[in-house]
């Protein structure tokens, strides 16, 4: 009797035979390679792709025919998993279409490249989400959340890695190298935004959605979206995944680890989605439809995934959208929604929808907001309004710098972009030496816990600012909002402040050490924090950085977006409880 395979623990999983899987693994393999091959090295659909394409839907199909059988005799709920079957006819059906009509390169370059590159990706993502029922093995492993975390940003980094070295994703008689390919890649999926070539200039359209779909995933996560695929698709997390994933997306209560997840999910698809509706009907109307419809999709995810790319040669300050301060209301607006953090939102509109619920009804329950929810509101509201009137001062009543829609509107701009969106509305060159250090200030302290946004986190530097009051006015502990904070947040919050001073300082030194004499301190060290704080913004001094440099700032770029603490704590042994007490002994401090 044959052996078959079941990597689920789902008893209506379909059980396939061991040739079977491996034929899926094969021709999601192929898929991927012919996919990769087409789009990265040939740039057209040859009679030979288009054979192997074809060849692929056959084995696609056959493979779930087979299954067919097996799933018939399960429950009703095996029975759905009959989704894989309909995609694989349909691709069928549309490759024999193609052969028919002799659709290969002749005929019709862009349709005929975008109906088989379609064929291809159903094919591999299919068989991909299939192959999530094995992540329970992955996580079955026992590691800390932080190798997991780091694991999966620094896979993406890698793959984006290889993909942009593909002679297609950059534009003809450019070449990039393997440590500028490497240093896009870490910037596009730490969501940081420094560059080193000029994205919409050195990049083809290949190349700048290799680089969109890095950001996509750097700004989710790879094991965000991993484990809600393998939640929605199959039989759900255990409780293992659930403590996992809850560390990696900042909710503590793994009961709603699912909710949360699902959540998180709906609302950056769905912010993003009216964010491009928004900056498409922001943009002259001057160019074809399709640019500004590309244009504003690629935007919607850069801002809300605070990135910072731009598909524009001079980004937000180019001349076709300059002085449209609409366009940089939006911006900043998404911006705000990916740093604010998931959990933020998900109470704030279900306090919202108490509220008006309370209205009809007094048997409501009267809602109440998080302590952390009001932090964190708090925080934002008053970096930005306050970044705001510093940064006009700064740069247009005592220093005449350049504008983009009015100087307010330019000062609002900057104070938002250095909450770690990264655009520059204007030359980030000429900003004077007072906005410098404002701008370094606001990228230092970043955004939010669990969004998209990096930096120190604006709830670290307000626990930190509180227990410091305390500590000098003589009160023990943390009370806010008649609520009382666990004794360890304050100390732990002063820590992180500590470690991410030390790191900066530390980094500062060896920066100044492997890079040329004749660059400012001012610049080197604002390109630090920039990178630290997964900002984006520079002084024009990324590509005049030295491989060692380039080297240097990558690694901020990691580590800001994986968080300090977060690799401190996964690469230090664990402590051991002393069992004795030791005697007790006071030192001089002051």
């Amino acid at each position: 009797m044959k052996k078959k395979f079941n990597s689920s623990n789902d008893p209506d999983a379909p059980r396939f035979h061991g040739w079977s899987s491996l034929l899926a693994f094969f021709t999601g393999v192929g898929s991927l390679a012919t996919l990769i091959v087409q789009l990265g090295f040939v740039g057209q659909v040859t009679p030979t792709i288009h054979l192997i394409t074809l060849g692929l839907a056959v084995l696609f199909t056959f493979e779930q025919v087979l299954a067919l059988p097996d799933i018939l005799k399960r429950s009703k709920k095996a029975q759905r998993k009959l989704w894989l079957l309909v995609v694989a006819v349909i691709t069928l059906a549309l490759m024999v279409v193609l052969a028919v009509a002799g659709w290969i390169d002749g005929h019709d370059h862009k349709l005929s490249l975008l109906a088989h590159a379609t064929v291809q990706t159903i094919i591999f993502v299919t068989l991909f989400l299939r192959g999530l029922r094995h992540q329970a093995r992955l996580t079955a492993v026992t590691l800390r959340p932080g190798w997991l975390l780091m694991g999966s940003f620094g896979s993406v980094v890698i793959v984006g890695t290889l993909l942009l070295k593909m002679p297609l994703a950059v534009t003809e008689g450019n070449t990039l190298t393997w440590l500028d390919s490497l240093f896009t890649s870490t910037s596009a999926v730490c969501v940081t935004g420094l560059v080193v070539h000029n994205t919409a200039e050195f990049f083809t359209p290949t190349g700048q959605m290799i680089l969109l779909v890095l950001i996509q995933f750097g700004g989710l996560g790879i094991m965000t979206i991993t484990f809600f695929m393998a939640a929605v698709l199959f039989q759900g997390m255990s409780l293992h995944d659930r403590f996992l994933l809850g560390e990696m997306i900042a909710e503590k209560r793994l009961a709603h680890v699912g909710e949360t997840l699902r959540f998180i999910l709906l609302f950056t698809f769905v912010t993003e989605a009216i964010g491009a509706i928004a900056i498409y009907f922001c943009l002259p109307e001057d160019r074809p439809t399709a640019e500004r419809i590309y244009q504003s999709i690629f935007h919607s995810i850069s801002a809300f995934c605070n990135a910072g790319f731009s598909t524009l040669p001079n980004g937000l300050a180019d001349e076709w959208v300059k002085d449209h301060g609409t366009l940089q209301v939006v911006i900043t607006l998404l911006a705000i929604a990916g740093g604010l953090g998931s959990l933020v939102v998900y109470d704030t509109l279900h306090y919202l929808r108490s509220r008006i619920a309370r209205l009809f009804s007094r048997e409501v329950r009267r809602p109440r907001l998080r302590v952390h929810t009001r932090i964190v509101w708090f925080m934002s509201a008053l970096l930005l309004f306050g970044g705001w009137p510093l940064l006009y001062f700064t740069e247009f009543v005592i220093f005449d710098g350049n504008q983009n829609a009015g100087p307010w509107m330019t000062a609002l701009f900057k104070s938002g972009a250095a909450r770690t969106s990264g655009f520059n509305s204007v030359d980030m060159g000429e900003v004077s030496n007072l906005s410098i250090h404002i701008l370094a200030f606001l990228m230092f302290v970043g955004g939010s816990p669990g969004g998209t946004a990096g930096g120190l986190r604006t709830t670290v530097v307000a626990m930190a600012a509180i227990y410091l009051w305390n500590m000098l006015r003589g009160t023990g502990q943390i009370v806010l909002f008649h609520r009382r904070l666990p004794a360890e947040v304050g100390p732990r919050a002063l820590g992180v402040i500590v470690l991410g001073i030390g790191w900066l300082f530390v980094n500062f030194a060896i920066l100044r050490q492997i890079q040329p004499e004749n660059i400012p301190d001012s610049k080197l060290f604002f390109e630090l924090v920039s990178a630290f704080g997964t900002v984006g913004l520079s002084l024009n001094l990324t590509p005049e950085l030295t491989s060692a440099a380039k080297v240097l700032i990558l690694i901020n770029m990691f580590v800001g977006r994986i968080g300090l603490l977060t690799l401190i704590i996964t690469v230090m042994p664990l402590g051991k409880k002393r069992k004795l007490a030791h005697p007790q002994e006071d030192i001089l401090l002051v």
